[in-house]
């Protein structure tokens, strides 16, 4: 990065933050040039695999220097660190078409591109006609746009029922059972050649580049308007029941199915399968600490999939003036059904979760709640034949061809209100004493883990099945052995291969890695610690990898304890059960986290005296004065961690605690905190006045957004180094 730009970049967060009119146009465009350079140096891109950008450029790069387009002034925009209301400024039924036309200019212009408008002289020429079975198969080439020069091949599975007939669509190929479940099913089966030439086919919606040299639409909306062309032609067709076509795709086609029936109002249902980063996890829960696919990762492994413009909001998700709930509010009211793995490691089952929420409002709105439902499924990524059925089954109810219960399945299930009902508590009439404790809940007794007397290193926890969805890191390099604590939960000790005797220990905790835990990216840090001469200790919290399913009922059981209460006691409990390994010294204990780590990390350090330093990583930001970014709401409202704080969510500077108090419960103990400079989550500013009055804590503030990389790695490490 230039010189001149890094010191614009750390002329401080103050600056990012004044109004537009106080800035000269010339400043204005120094703040999106800035920006541009941070995107450079800290997200890379890389040329599609497989597709096309557009018909001259080959990378991300080059659009950008072609086309001289600068990111928008951050500085202006509004942050929105939760889903933005689709309903925002709608009073009636009446104002809705008005807002959803605003929705979708949006949408066009920072994701999808501008797709071209339907053709007037579609023509449909049979190369086909045979019987298969009972099933009268017809393919059909599709001719359309300037001089007929657009193409699209289509395959029509007829089943012999007489009427119309409701329509399954989809760009999975017959070697997959989507087309032929529905067909059996009673629909008619139509399968469009548009799709990624990963599968094995052509996509024949790459020519429309040529075509329609004009529009800018990205690759998955080139295929979602190849679907709305093979749609103008099966409303044609005397077979067809046009008030009842369902579209449906699987990971990357189901991000293109989301995007067809939100632009294409004759889908009367979908089913986008699995589409996850881009489909129905929110952008907002697709960055570092929720440990999935995110934003950053899927445009640099595939650019052509979305706009070169929404590249300009990594790091910056909360600025974008939509979110994947504004996609699929253009559904509404019509079908349409979330559903994904909840093991599956690019997933955010939050994000899905927070999706459904606000979808719900808008189909509740418009009168239709009945017609969006949520769909979890156990297991890997790809989907099997009852899946499919799964998915027919809400098809038929949304037609009214057959009743269905709308699934609605929840893996995390929390609110908010929900909390306030079953635990019957109120805002405090007076400040509590002990507030920490307050906060974290009334926990209930504590056994602590009681080991087999006649063989002290053996005991019987397990895993259970979810951990071979997320299996250990493994290396010649280091060995793990199991460590029981707490109640019935089990640690893995990570220890170098061939080196014995008491180490300094690592707790490794964790960031919001639903689907995957601590497993998460952790090898490479865990070799390098070990290299360094350090043990590991890991283990899951409730609610994350191999306990996913653990956090679900746990209010309904503990009413006035805490998510974060809970993960505090597990961390402690974990604490005194390695302090008695031979392999572990126990005065150099040291806690490190990210994200949700760093809360757990500071959080336990405040309770227990044996760890002796604490590392929090783009974790921790004030809670009575940081504006727009982690707030009150975050750990009552989202994740339920500490749900009595809620009752401060619209009056936090009555809060009765911060994270000074905090801090200060961790004594003279020796304390890191990162906060990097572009991190959305944290007010930087905030964040230094907080530790100003610490003379036992350090504050590093890398220049990147919120990330765990190598060098923050390597920066934590070393700051270890020095404190062991």
């Amino acid at each position: 990065m230039k010189q001149s730009a890094r010191r614009r970049l750390n002329r401080g967060a103050m600056l990012g933050l004044l109004a537009a009119v106080a800035w000269p146009s010339l400043e204005a465009q120094d703040r999106r040039q800035d920006d541009l350079e941070l995107m450079r140096v800290l997200s890379p891109t890389l040329k599609p695999k497989t597709g096309r950008m557009n018909a001259v450029d080959q990378t991300w790069e080059e659009w950008q220097k072609r086309t001289g387009e600068l990111p928008p002034d951050f500085a202006i925009m509004r942050s929105q660190a939760f889903l933005p209301n689709p309903l925002e400024g709608v009073k009636t039924r009446a104002e809705w078409p008005a807002r959803r036309r605003e929705i979708k200019a949006q949408l066009e212009h920072w994701m999808t591109g501008r797709m071209p408008p339907a053709p007037d002289n579609l023509r449909a020429v049979v190369t086909g006609e045979r019987r298969e079975g009972d099933v009268l198969v017809r393919d059909v080439r599709l001719e359309f746009g300037p001089d007929h020069r657009a193409t699209l091949r289509i395959q029509l599975l007829i089943p012999p029922l007489p009427g119309r007939l409701p329509v399954f669509l989809t760009n999975h190929n017959r070697a997959r059972p989507w087309a032929a479940t529905a067909v059996a099913r009673g629909y008619i089966g139509c399968i469009y050649q548009a799709t990624d030439p990963y599968y094995g086919e052509d996509d024949d919606s790459d020519k429309f580049i040529e075509v329609y040299p004009e529009y800018d639409f990205s690759c998955l909306a080139r295929w979602a308007w190849a679907a709305s062309r093979a749609i103008d032609y099966l409303v044609k067709l005397p077979e067809v029941d046009v008030g009842k076509i369902a579209l449906s795709g699987h990971s990357r086609n189901g991000k293109q199915a989301a995007f067809a029936a939100a632009f294409d109002e004759r889908i009367g249902a979908v089913i986008p399968s699995s589409g996850n980063t881009g489909e129905a996890t929110p952008w907002r829960y697709t960055s570092d600490p929720f440990a999935n696919e995110t934003m950053e990762r899927i445009i640099e492994v595939n650019p052509h999939w979305f706009h070169p413009r929404l590249r300009f909001f990594i790091g910056r998700e909360d600025k974008l003036p939509f979110d994947q709930n504004s996609l699929f509010a253009l559904i509404a009211p019509r079908g349409a059904l979330l559903t994904s793995a909840y093991t599956e490691s690019a997933n955010s089952a939050l994000g899905f979760e927070q999706n459904f929420r606000s979808l719900q409002s808008v189909y509740t709105f418009l009168g239709a709640p009945q017609n969006v439902g949520l769909r979890f499924r156990s297991g890997i990524h790809a989907t099997t034949v009852g899946d499919i059925e799964a998915y027919l089954d809400f098809t038929d109810a949304v037609f009214g061809r057959r009743a269905s219960p709308v699934p609605e399945a929840m893996i995390f299930g929390y609110t908010f209100e929900d909390w306030k009902a079953l635990s019957g508590e109120t805002m405090p009439r007076t400040p509590p004493k002990d507030r920490l404790r307050w906060a974290l809940g009334d926990a209930p007794p504590q056994v602590p883990f009681g080991k087999p007397s006649r063989s002290p290193e053996s005991f019987f926890v397990g895993d259970g099945w979810i951990r071979s969805m997320a299996p250990l890191p493994v290396d010649p390099n280091m060995k793990v052995v199991s460590v029981g604590f707490g109640v019935d939960l089990k640690a893995d000790l990570y220890l170098p291969a061939k080196v014995a005797g008491p180490k300094p220990l690592v707790v490794w905790l964790h960031p919001y890695a639903h689907a995957s835990g601590y497993v998460f990216k952790a090898k490479a840090p865990f070799l390098e610690l070990i290299r360094r001469g350090y043990a590991v200790l890991a283990f899951d919290q409730i609610g994350y990898g191999t306990r996913i399913e653990h956090a679900k009922d746990f209010y309904r059981r503990y009413p006035h304890w805490s998510l974060l209460g809970k993960m505090v006691a597990d961390t402690r409990a974990a604490l005194a059960a390695i302090r008695e390994s031979k392999e572990v010294d126990p005065a150099r204990i040291y806690l490190v986290g990210y994200a949700l780590g760093a809360q757990v990390a500071l959080w336990t350090a405040a309770l227990d005296p044996l760890p002796a330093a604490v590392i929090a990583v783009a974790g921790v930001t004030p809670l009575r004065t940081s504006r727009e970014v982690e707030s009150i709401r975050t750990y009552s409202h989202l994740h339920g961690l500490l749900p009595r704080l809620g009752f401060y969510a619209d009056s936090p500077a009555a809060l009765p605690l911060d994270y000074d108090d905090v801090i200060r419960a961790v004594g003279s103990r020796p304390i890191l905190i990162v906060a990097p400079t572009h991190d959305r989550h944290a007010d930087l500013g905030e964040i230094k006045k907080l530790v100003r009055p610490f003379s036992n804590l350090d504050l590093k503030t890398p220049a990147d957004f919120n990330r765990f990389t190598k060098e923050t790695q390597t920066l934590v490490f070393d700051w270890l180094d020095q404190h062991k």
